[in-house]
C-alpha cells in the first residue's frame, strides 16, 4: 500500500476522504439486525467536527460503547494530534469497579479532555472525581491545518484488567503505521476481502487490527457489541455466511464458545468457505480447540488451514508473529501451537539466563522492532525492557522457545492470568481475595493450570490459625465472590491451606510457581473446595451449574461463587431465552446474581407481558420431559 515513510494515519483518512469519498469505511451491527454505515466522506467530516473542539495539550480520554461514535473519536484524536485513551465503558461488570478503574486511568493519563456519549457517562458513579471538559457532539467540521508527525503520540492503551494501579503503553504513529503494515502482510490483506469484527474496540487486537488497519488499507469492515457476541456467538458466523467473510478472529475462548452453542442448532444454512483466515491469539492457544472447531464446521466449508495462530501483547501495539496453520505440523510433540515466525522488521529472541537460549530451548521471549512501544505514560520504569548485543528488547515475560525461527509459547509471566482473553494481575486476586479477611492469613498464590476443559484460575489461600473450626466451603464461595467483585477475575478453584503451606522464598516472597507445581502434583497442602449444590428455581439453578461446569447451585447460591464471569452470565442468558422462549435480559442475569433472585426478576417482567408463571413452570416441565425421553 503506497503510503509516503512520513504519512501517518492521520495522512491516510485525509487522502481516502479525498479520493473515495463515497466509498463505505466502517458499519456497525446492532442486535437487532439494523445496521449504522460511515462513509470515509463521512467520517472525516465527523472527525474534523470533533477535532476542532479538542485542547492541543494534554490527552483525551474516550467513553463509549462500541459503535461508530467511538472510531470517529478515535481518528478525531489523530487529526487533532491528541493521544487516544479508549477505555471501557460500563456495560457490563460492577458498576463501582468500573468507576474505580475510571478514575485511576483518568488521574494517571491527565486527560484534559473527554470524549463521550452522555448516557454513557451518566452510568458511572463518578463522585467526586474531577472531570475534564466533556465533548458529546462534533462542532463543524474544520479542517485542521497540520497533522501529526510519525513520532507524535497517538494512543495510550491500558493493560491492567484487574485492580492494579493501571499502566498506559504510548504508542506513536510510527509504532502503529508498522504493525499494521505487518499484520497486512501476514494477513495478506487486500482491498478485496471481507471483515466482521466483535473483539473490544479498546486496545489493540479489536481496535487496532480490527478499526485501524482496515481504516488504513482501505476495505470496510462491519464491528458489532462484545455483548452481541457473548449473547449470540452464532450470530458472528451467521454474518461470516451471509457476507462472504474472509478474514475474522478472536481469542481461543471464542471458537470454544461457538462449538458448545452450535451443539443441537441448525447450521444447515451457514457457508464457511469463503473464510480463509481465522486468527487466534490474545491467550493459549488449545490444538483440542483448533480440532474441535475444525471438526464442528467441517460440514459448512470450514478448512483447518485458515486458522492463523497469532502472538502479541499492547506493548508490541498488537502482532509479534504469526503463520497460517498447518495440520500435518502446526503442533509440537509438547502440544504447543507454532505461531509462526517474527513479523517483518521485527526480531523475537528466547532469554535464558541473560543470554539467548539454543533452539528448541525454553526461555523468555523478548522483542524488537519498529512496533515496540517507547515505555509507560508518567512510568520511568524500565525493568520491561532488557539489552542484548547493544540493542533494547521488550521484556515480554512470557515463556516459549524457538525451534527454526518459529515460535512455541509455553507459558506466560508467573504474575499474569489471562482469562478469556483478558489480563489479570496475580497479585490482585490474591489482595482481594484475602484483604481484611478474619479467617485468613494475608497471604495466597493464585495461577493457572491445564485441565481438559481448558485453563483454568487457581487461588491457595492459608488459615489464619491451624485447625480452626471454620466452614471451608463457605469460605471458598466468598473468596469466589470477593475476586468477581473486586477483579472481574472468576477463580476455578479455591485451595483451603494450614497456616505455613504456601511455599516463599526467604525473604517472605510467595512462590506462585512452585506453588503451581505442587498442586499439579498434589503435593500442596489443603483442601480443594467445590461448589455444593420452586421448579423454575430449580431448573435455573440447573442452567446455571451446567453452564459455570459445577455439580450443583444452590437456588440462593450467586454466580460468582461458582465462577460466573460476564462470559457465562451471557451464555445463561441466551440459553434461557432460547429454551423458554421468553425474553433474558442479560443485565438481570449479571445484577441479580442467585438463581432465586434471578427468576424473581424474570417472573416478574414475564407477568407483565401476559406469561403467568403456571405457563413458565409447563414450558420447564415439557422441557424436563423431552430432556428425560432423548436419554
Amino acid at each position: 500500500m503506497p503510503n509516503p515513510a512520513d504519512r501517518t494515519l492521520a495522512h491516510v483518512l485525509a487522502d481516502h476522504a479525498a479520493a473515495r469519498p463515497g466509498q463505505v469505511a466502517y458499519e456497525y451491527l446492532h442486535e437487532d439486525g439494523r445496521i449504522d454505515v460511515i462513509t470515509y466522506g463521512e467520517l472525516w467530516r465527523r472527525a474534523c467536527g470533533l477535532a476542532a473542539r479538542l485542547p492541543k495539550e494534554g490527552p483525551a480520554l474516550l467513553l463509549y460503547p462500541p459503535g461508530l461514535d467511538l472510531v470517529a473519536a478515535v481518528w478525531a484524536c489523530f487529526l487533532a494530534g491528541v493521544p487516544a485513551v479508549p477505555t471501557y465503558p460500563p456495560l457490563m461488570g460492577a458498576a463501582d469497579r468500573i468507576a474505580q478503574r475510571f478514575a485511576r486511568i483518568l488521574a494517571d493519563s491527565g486527560a484534559t479532555s473527554l470524549l463521550a456519549d452522555p448516557a454513557i457517562l451518566a452510568l458511572i458513579p463518578v463522585g467526586d472525581v474531577p472531570l475534564p471538559p466533556v465533548i458529546s457532539e462534533a462542532g463543524e467540521p474544520v479542517e485542521p491545518e497540520t497533522l501529526p508527525r510519525m513520532h507524535d503520540v497517538a494512543l495510550v492503551q491500558y493493560t491492567s484488567g484487574s485492580t492494579g494501579q493501571p499502566k498506559g503503553v504510548v504508542l506513536d504513529h510510527a509504532n502503529l503505521i508498522a504493525n499494521i503494515r505487518a499484520i497486512s502482510d501476514v494477513f495478506r490483506v487486500d482491498r478485496d476481502i471481507r471483515v466482521i469484527s466483535w473483539l473490544p474496540p479498546y486496545h489493540d487486537m479489536g481496535l487496532i487490527g480490527c478499526i485501524l488497519t482496515p481504516g488504513y488499507g482501505g476495505f470496510p469492515v462491519r464491528l458489532m457489541s462484545p455483548v452481541h457476541f457473548l449473547r449470540q456467538p452464532l450470530d458472528w458466523l451467521r454474518q461470516v455466511s451471509e457476507m462472504g467473510v474472509t478474514h475474522t478472529g478472536g481469542p481461543n475462548f471464542a471458537y470454544d464458545l461457538c462449538v458448545r452453542r452450535a451443539r443441537g442448532a441448525d447450521l444447515s444454512g451457514l457457508d464457511l468457505s469463503q473464510w480463509r483466515l481465522a486468527f487466534n491469539g490474545a491467550e493459549p492457544i488449545r490444538p483440542g480447540t483448533l480440532r474441535a472447531f475444525a471438526e464442528r464446521f467441517a460440514g459448512n466449508g470450514f478448512r483447518p488451514e485458515a486458522f492463523l495462530p497469532c502472538y502479541g501483547l499492547a506493548e508490541a501495539t498488537l502482532i509479534v508473529t504469526g503463520r497460517h496453520f498447518s495440520p500435518g505440523d502446526g503442533v509440537a510433540e509438547d502440544g504447543r501451537v507454532d505461531c509462526g515466525p517474527a513479523v517483518d522488521g521485527h526480531s523475537v529472541v528466547v532469554v535464558d539466563d541473560g543470554t539467548p537460549a539454543a533452539d528448541g530451548e525454553n526461555g523468555e521471549i523478548w522483542v524488537r522492532g519498529p512496533s515496540v512501544c517507547r515505555g509507560y505514560w508518567n512510568d520511568s520504569d524500565d525493568r520491561s525492557f532488557g539489552e542484548l548485543d547493544g540493542e533494547r528488547y521488550l521484556r515480554t515475560g512470557d515463556l516459549g522457545y524457538l525451534r527454526d525461527g518459529h515460535l512455541f509459547v509455553t507459558g506466560r509471566s508467573k504474575d499474569v492470568l489471562i482469562q478469556s482473553g483478558v489480563n489479570f494481575h496475580a497479585h490482585d486476586l490474591e489482595s482481594a481475595a484475602v484483604d481484611g479477611h478474619p479467617a485468613l492469613r494475608p497471604t495466597a498464590a493464585a495461577f493457572m493450570v491445564e485441565r481438559a476443559e481448558g485453563e483454568q484460575i487457581v487461588l491457595a489461600v492459608e488459615l489464619a490459625r491451624a485447625g480452626a473450626d471454620v466452614d471451608r466451603a463457605t469460605i471458598a464461595a466468598e473468596l469466589r465472590t470477593r475476586v468477581l467483585a473486586a477483579t472481574g477475575a472468576r477463580v476455578d478453584i479455591v485451595v483451603v491451606c494450614p497456616p505455613g503451606a504456601i511455599p516463599r522464598t526467604t525473604s517472605g516472597k510467595v512462590q506462585r510457581s512452585l506453588a503451581r507445581t505442587r498442586y499439579v502434583a498434589g503435593e500442596l497442602r489443603g483442601e480443594v473446595i467445590g461448589d455444593r449444590a420452586a421448579p423454575v428455581e430449580r431448573f435455573l439453578a440447573g442452567v446455571f451449574a451446567a453452564v459455570c461446569d459445577v455439580g450443583e447451585c444452590a437456588p440462593t447460591q450467586s454466580l460468582s461463587s461458582i465462577g460466573g464471569d460476564s462470559v457465562r452470565v451471557a451464555e445463561i442468558a441466551a440459553i434461557l431465552e432460547d429454551a423458554l422462549a421468553l425474553p433474558v435480559p442479560i443485565e438481570v442475569v449479571l445484577s441479580a446474581q442467585s438463581p432465586r433472585e434471578v427468576t424473581a426478576r424474570l417472573m416478574a417482567d414475564w407477568s407483565e407481558r401476559g406469561v403467568s408463571g403456571a405457563q413458565v413452570a409447563a414450558r420447564i416441565a415439557a422441557l424436563t420431559t423431552e430432556a428425560g425421553g432423548s436419554r
